[in-house]
């Protein structure tokens, strides 16, 4: 990592805020501050083969109300390599956070069905891996929503499913999966039905909960 931080530090010189890492379901991210992001820094950055997630200061100062979940994600659980901590003043609205949870379980929904009826039967494997780090970020903002707390990614699930009275034990064996803890124990036609229907029972609750903040 040091390596890497050194030349993402000469790339952006200047132009370097923040440079921290941040967890999302069981992914570790690295996020670069900005004063400015024009194309000659993207291009160098391209060039250097270094992909991380860039934001202006103006955009980490103004985009919580529009992106709570992704700034929510990121101020849960970050450490700063470099630079000032662009991150401890992100206010997030719950109100704006209800209506992006929404558009984004509404949309892993449609998306799920859609990508089922595309893949074949032996590729039906990696369209279930593939379920946990697209959900484990907007069930963090789950958690938020009702005030609760939770450390790492299998216990936000047992908390959500506790909190909003939904079984999601799906997730968190999909998630053992991917850590190499388990095996896939059913017919995969059986756990994109159980997923389909996790996604289906969260839009419901969502879409009654009523928010003022």
């Amino acid at each position: 990592m040091a390596d890497r931080e050194k030349k993402i530090k000469e790339i952006l010189g200047e132009d370097l805020v923040t440079l921290a890492e941040y967890y999302t379901g069981d992914e570790k991210r690295l996020i670069a501050v900005c004063k400015t992001l024009d194309l000659d820094i993207l291009r160098k950055l391209k060039q250097g083969k270094e992909h991380l997630l860039l934001f202006t200061e103006e955009e980490i100062i103004r985009g919580a109300d529009v992106f709570p979940v992704e700034f929510l994600n990121i101020r849960h659980d970050y450490k700063i390599h470099y630079g000032e901590d662009s991150f401890k003043d992100i206010k997030i609205s719950k109100k704006n956070l209800r209506l992006q949870l929404e558009f984004e379980f509404r949309s892993k929904l449609i998306h799920l069905r859609s990508e089922y009826l595309l893949f074949k039967e032996r590729e039906l494997e990696s369209l279930i891996l593939s379920t946990v780090p697209a959900l484990a970020p907007i069930m963090g903002g789950l958690v938020y929503l009702k005030d609760l707390k939770h450390g790492d990614t299998l216990e936000m699930f047992d908390i959500v499913s506790k909190g909003y009275g939904i079984d999601v034990s799906v997730l968190k064996e999909v998630y053992d999966i991917r850590q190499g803890k388990a095996k896939f124990r059913k017919d995969k036609e059986q756990y994109i039905k159980e997923l389909i229907n996790v996604l289906s029972g969260i839009v419901r609750i969502i879409d009654e909960i009523k928010v003022n903040e």
